[in-house]
């Protein structure tokens, strides 16, 4: 147990770096990839490194660290070291959207993807600021942009690859007749 409190401690202030808050959120970009080309090698591989993204980049230095995002993590430390029913509530939405991410992806409904994207990153704001008060607002900027250039990349590829934005499924290319195959990549 030391050596993982001792994990902990090392890595935790790494979290604070603002460059681990703007990173994590795009690795949904590759595992939309490799979900919709079918490929769990590549997808295994992105979300370990999205796991271990948070302490990628070295802590900042203490006149540095911006409040709020110390304030937001204070709160998630709190969640961890007592947690309650609603931690353990609310934690299992985290892999429900990783999993409905590469279940859209998947199933290649660049729609319902961008719905999970979108959806999850706004449902993760508010959570948030309904947990850390004006602290959270820290999370927007970098949850918000993220947002903003997944969707700009995913309908920029969409409509260079000529695949349609739909919620049923199977992205079909929109030319009559065509089929989605699974070899089709974005």
């Amino acid at each position: 147990m030391d050596l993982f409190t001792d994990f902990l401690t090392w890595a935790w202030p790494r979290h604070l770096n603002p460059l681990s808050w703007y990173i994590r959120p795009l690795f949904f970009l590759p595992i939309a990839y490799f979900c919709w080309t079918r490929r769990p090698v590549g997808l295994a591989v992105t979300i370990a490194a999205m796991l271990s993204s948070f302490f990628w980049f070295p802590a900042p230095a203490p006149g540095e660290i911006d409040p709020a995002m110390q304030g937001v993590l204070e709160m998630e430390k709190e969640l961890f070291a007592d947690p309650t029913w609603v931690t353990w509530a609310t934690l299992p939405l985290v892999p429900a959207l990783i999993g409905g991410l590469c279940a859209a992806f998947w199933q290649r409904s660049l729609g319902w993807g961008l719905v999970v994207i979108d959806g999850g990153l706004a449902l993760k704001i508010a959570w948030t600021i309904a947990n850390s008060g004006a602290d959270g607002l820290a999370t927007v900027l970098p949850l918000g942009l993220s947002a903003v250039v997944m969707t700009a990349v995913i309908v920029a590829v969409a409509r260079w690859r000529g695949v349609r934005l739909s919620l049923t499924g199977r992205g079909g290319s929109g030319i009559q007749g065509r089929a989605a195959s699974s070899s089709e990549t974005i």
